[in-house]
């Protein structure tokens, strides 16, 4: 695995990291960092820029794991839909063979009134 030395800045500082990310992936994790702590400096200029970026470390985490809670939620969905979808189609099969006996009943009785 090929590592990557990437130049990036966060919160006005620069940072030379190496990674095994793309250095295009790692620059849009940095530019999401980047503005999340300007988000927080540009709000009130009360915060240093330590407390600012360990702000925006906990909103980050926020959205992480809320976006996880999301994803857990939607593939339970999914789940509960594969499972309807499943029973439907074992109803439909059922379904169908009961047509194919009614309509072999139904020639049969035909056929038998057709002989009175």
């Amino acid at each position: 695995m090929m590592k990557n030395r990437i130049e990036i800045t966060l919160g006005g500082l620069p940072y030379t990291i190496t990674t095994t990310d793309s250095p295009e992936y790692t620059q849009r994790v940095a530019e999401h960092v980047d503005a999340a702590i300007r988000a927080i400096t540009s709000s009130s200029k009360e915060f240093s820029l330590m407390q600012a970026t360990a702000l925006a470390a906990l909103n980050i985490c926020d959205e992480h794991l809320k976006a996880v809670a999301s994803a857990e939620n939607l593939r339970t969905q999914m789940k509960s839909y594969m499972d309807e979808a499943a029973r439907t189609r074992v109803e439909c099969v059922e379904a169908k063979r009961e047509n194919a006996m009614l309509q072999e009943e139904v020639k049969r009785l035909k056929s038998k009134m057709g002989n009175v």
